[in-house]
């Protein structure tokens, strides 16, 4: 019997737990702006938010063939959208990552490596790892822009495949990368792919739903999307976008057959243990919220975007001590800046590198992690611009208060 017991102390711990941060402050937190729900979504979420709530009209045994509410209808949508052949919703785009290095290593036992720029995310390092691959990274070009080169991809493909006499078994490219926001044009390292017959994926993690995707112009095989980051979704869900070409490779169906029961799954997926493990509140937020994000990946929704986080950026930029990191002008409003002068601020501080955040949430803004002030990393994604010139100001004051500026 369990040593748990149903009390008082147990309720108050789990039964109030409540969120109202959207309400009473600016979140500038770089991975929630993307992932912020439409009000669609919110109405969705209570309607589906129980379990398996996607799962009452299921009738093939495979969520992703589920016609009402509309899965199908809306994964072909989602393939027209990134202009891809196929859609399969996984558990997050690190999850799709490492999907594809395991039914790509058994589609291409000898080729051990995957080619990966140097700003990757650590899920893809991992997805490497899980699936007993050798890692092999393009060099970026350093402080202050840390820029990616196709040049440099083809140098390391061509390492790769005289050293172990075989090609890269994947190429991969983080579109955005999470630590400077800089957006890496995918359709030269698409033609390279093209050239040396190599599967190409593309990281659309912090881009897919902010950015315009279209994988057939970017010579993309596969594309890794994430809805709870860019797609105004609840998480955990991710998007896998994947050609004709793999289209056996990954839907595995089926085909154990139990020795004394006879049972068989021939509609389940091997590759993804039956089917995509979304069964309620991600994939119907996700849905949900599609519409809107179609919407702000047109051109002048994108244009809007980047120009606020330009002017944030040219508003702060001669606070002293401020550089601003990565590529300018910016595409994708994730910002990243050393703030040496708040660093020495901190070296006296009672607060020490917690004042910043604290300065800030005084100013009703958050998302700026604990105790750390040598580096600030921000998002100003989907903000309205009075919250834009509100988060600027807060800015120049905070500095202005520690002789900054």
């Amino acid at each position: 019997m369990s040593n748990l017991e149903y009390n008082n102390e147990l309720v108050q711990k789990y039964s109030q737990l409540s969120r109202t941060i959207n309400e009473e402050f600016i979140n500038i937190h770089p991975i929630q702006r993307g992932g912020i729900l439409t009000p669609e979504a919110f109405k969705a979420l209570i309607a589906y938010g129980d379990g398996y709530s996607l799962c009452d009209n299921c009738l093939k045994g495979r969520i992703d063939q589920i016609e009402n509410p509309p899965v199908v209808g809306f994964l072909k949508d989602m393939a027209k959208f990134l202009n891809i052949d196929n859609i399969m919703v996984t558990a997050a785009a690190r999850e799709s990552k490492r999907l594809v290095m395991e039914v790509l290593s058994k589609k291409y036992p000898k080729r051990k490596t995957v080619l990966i720029d140097s700003l990757a995310h650590y899920t893809t390092y991992l997805a490497i790892e899980s699936n007993n691959l050798k890692v092999s990274e393009v060099p970026n070009s350093g402080n202050p822009e840390f820029k990616i080169e196709a040049k440099d991809y083809e140098k390391i493909i061509k390492e790769v495949r005289d050293k172990e006499n075989e090609l890269p078994l994947l190429v991969v490219l983080t579109h955005v990368d999470y630590k400077y926001g800089n957006y890496n044009d995918p359709k030269p390292i698409g033609k390279l792919c093209k050239e040396f017959n190599i599967p190409f994926l593309l990281n659309a993690a912090y881009s897919g739903g902010i950015l315009p995707i279209d994988c057939k112009e970017y010579s993309a095989d596969f594309v890794a999307c994430s809805g709870h980051k860019s797609m105004a979704a609840s998480g955990p869900i991710g998007i896998l976008g994947f050609n004709d070409d793999f289209y056996d490779d990954i839907m595995v169906n089926s085909k154990i057959q139990g020795n004394i029961t006879s049972k068989s799954f021939p509609s389940k997926l091997c590759t993804v243990m039956g089917c995509p493990p979304v069964y309620g509140a991600p994939l119907i937020t996700l849905m949900a919220s599609f519409p809107t994000v179609v919407k702000r990946t047109q051109k002048e929704f994108v244009d809007e975007e980047s120009k606020k986080a330009n002017y944030v950026i040219d508003n702060i930029k001669n606070v002293k001590g401020i550089e601003i990191l990565g590529k300018l002008p910016k595409i994708h409003p994730l910002t990243n800046i050393k703030t040496e002068g708040f660093a020495k601020v901190a070296e006296s501080h009672p607060r020490k590198g917690f004042f910043l955040r604290d300065e800030f949430k005084e100013r009703g803004i958050i998302g700026l992690l604990p105790g750390i002030s040598k580096e600030m990393k921000f998002s100003t994604y989907g903000l309205t611009w009075e919250q834009i010139k509100y988060f600027k100001k807060s800015f120049i004051e905070t500095a202005k208060k520690y002789n900054l500026l």
